[in-house]
């Protein structure tokens, strides 16, 4: 009795189906619905490129073929719209409200044929959004987290402009909490994580990037009509539920957030633009550049307040004691004018909030001595606010691929070419002094009709971070990949290495020690100590003095010393003009070389 119980049911539900699939096809002719496929807003809400569907969840999709047909998708989303008769949030109005809206827009005549639901939860989240403006917010590069070596890219949804610390922030990252360099990177470019969108209050995510990870974070208000907005904060709420591979150069935090954007002004056209390399900055300029940007502001991180305020106290060594100090012995300072006190206190509680964020210190202790260093400062009134000078704007630097061809003293033609970012040899101007990554930077020479490949360098990232009298971080530098050296032979090599970096932004020196292993037929290892001087007065010039001495366990001895200079004519061009003196085991060489930079 069961068994037929089952079977007739089964039945029934297939019919129910069947008959919903004619009714749908019946409402709607087949041209109708394959034009409607072929609309280039259908495919924005599919994400759909280059013949398939950028989201990577089964769950996404009605259809089996929705990946990569976009009208059997379109047709599966109609069917469901019709046969879905719940109440409840995982309906498909509730659970798709961004296609559905635009399905109904197109059939208007669909509206009679669907049951809605009511949306209570979605209905509760989009009032407390309250979405009336978008911005673009791009967070400064942070070279010592792998996951931002690049910068990162998120947008606010914003209420009202003048409370945004009560605006939400929309995310799109890679799931994961691996901390290794290594590993991250190797995953994030092959495809090895979920990234997901996310919605969280903006005043966690401003925390997280502007005072825990000290980084500078620059707002651009979207110019975006109310009924843009709309849109895409419905495809938000509808898109967050689902995945896709996260490449950690093209499908990242930067480029999924174009989509949104895309969406919202539909001749915008922004995704087609990036294939192979999505760089935050890239996408900011190509978001600048179709006119979406009505303002921009500027928000220093807590590091540059921090530094601000020791300036003020620099040359009072008690006054930076106490700032430091875990006693907070107020005696100390009472000595002061009523600047360098207010500085002292101010200083004193931003570096207690690191050390709590830090978990160097417990809740417990932590708030008496808050509260005693804010009581003290309470009394002194207010002062005039420190100004801290804005830095250049991050897509006035050049951009972020470059080509290069060069000639030298001894007749060798040679070409360079990386994916990105930026190295010794580029401006700072635009980008973080000391902070250097390139992917994929590879080399070619031809000389006496032989073409060579000379070096690749899969990964080199150099981060010469500066000390100061506040914050004491380690320089490091690592990379991989394949050069020539002994023989003219083409050796594979891992290196790593640390060190310190001492100066400003605009002139600094460093010193690491890095030990490398090579490998051509057996392994090699040898270490090295490398200096540098480097010296950025402008937008166009750029001077430098690198160095290095390499000692080899089989006794022998590579010493490389090369000044250079860089003038940038523009953010697409630059003129590099260097001289390198090598030693290898006592042979001499010598070479000028002139090259010419272009940036893409």
């Amino acid at each position: 009795m069961l068994m037929a119980v089952q079977k007739a049911l089964i039945l029934f539900l297939g019919l129910l189906f069947f008959s919903t699939s004619i009714f749908a096809t019946s409402l709607f002719s087949e041209n109708k619905l394959s034009k409607l496929s072929q609309h280039p807003q259908w495919h924005r809400l599919l994400h759909f490129k280059h013949g398939e569907s950028e989201i990577d969840d089964k769950a996404f999709f009605f259809s089996k073929e929705g990946k990569r047909d976009p009208k059997a998708e379109l047709k599966a989303s109609i069917e469901h719209l019709i046969s879905d008769k719940s109440d409840d949030e995982n309906s498909t109005l509730c659970r798709y409200p961004s296609r559905s809206a635009w399905i109904l827009e197109q059939l208007p005549n669909l509206k009679k044929e669907i049951f809605t639901p009511r949306c209570k939860n979605l209905h509760r989240e989009l009032k407390e959004l309250g979405a009336k403006y978008v911005t673009l917010i791009l967070a400064s590069a942070h070279i010592n987290s792998p996951a931002s070596a690049f910068g990162h890219t998120f947008l606010r949804i914003d209420n009202n402009l003048n409370t945004p610390l009560l605006s939400y922030a929309v995310n799109y990252a890679a799931q994961t909490a691996e901390d290794n360099g290594f590993i991250y990177a190797y995953q994030g470019v092959f495809g090895g994580y979920q990234g997901r969108y996310s919605i969280a209050p903006y005043y966690k995510k401003l925390k997280e990037y502007s005072d825990l990870e000290q980084r500078d974070v620059w707002e651009y208000r979207l110019d975006l009509s109310q009924e843009e907005i709309e849109r895409l904060v419905l495809h938000i709420f509808e898109i967050r539920h689902f995945y896709a591979d996260y490449f950690f150069l093209a499908e990242n935090c930067s480029y999924n957030l174009l989509w949104l954007i895309e969406i919202a002004k539909q001749k915008s056209n922004l995704t087609s633009q990036f294939n192979f390399k999505a760089i935050p900055i890239d996408t900011l300029r190509a978001i600048i550049s179709k006119n979406l940007v009505k303002k921009n502001f500027y928000r220093p991180s807590q590091r540059k307040k921090i530094l601000a305020l020791s300036e003020v106290i620099k040359t009072n060594n008690t006054a930076l004691e106490f700032a430091k100090s875990e006693e907070y012995n107020l005696s100390k300072i009472e000595h002061l004018n009523k600047r360098e006190k207010i500085a002292s206190l101010e200083l004193a509680t931003a570096l207690l909030k690191i050390r709590h964020s830090n978990n160097k210190i417990d809740k417990k202790e932590y708030l008496p001595k808050f509260l005693k260093i804010l009581k003290s400062r309470s009394k002194l009134g207010k002062i005039k606010k420190i100004e801290i000078p804005q830095p250049e704007s991050p897509e006035n630097g050049h951009l972020s691929a470059k080509s290069s061809i060069a000639y030298s003293s001894d007749k060798t033609v040679k070409s360079r070419t990386k994916v990105s970012y930026h190295d010794i040899y580029d401006n700072d101007y635009g980008y973080t002094a000391g902070s250097y990554i390139s992917f994929f930077d590879t080399e070619v020479t031809y000389k006496n009709n032989k073409l060579q490949l000379e070096e690749i360098n899969l990964l080199e990232i150099k981060s010469y971070a500066l000390q100061d009298a506040i914050f004491k971080p380690i320089s490091w530098e690592v990379s991989v990949g394949g050069k020539r050296i002994f023989n003219d032979e083409l050796n594979s090599y891992l290196k790593a290495g640390a060190g310190i970096t001492l100066g400003n932004k605009k002139l600094y020196g460093y010193t690491t020690i890095t030990p490398t292993l090579y490998y051509k037929k057996h392994d090699e290892e040898s270490i090295a100590i490398n200096t540098g001087l480097l010296y950025n007065p402008s937008k166009y010039l750029k001077v430098g003095l690198i160095s290095s001495n390499e000692w080899f366990i089989e006794d022998r001895e590579i010493k490389e010393l090369e000044p250079f200079i860089t003038y940038s004519f523009d953010q697409q061009s630059a003129l590099n003009l260097k001289y390198e003196y090598k030693d290898i085991d006592g042979v001499k060489e010598k070479e000028a070389t002139l090259s010419w930079f272009w940036y893409y």
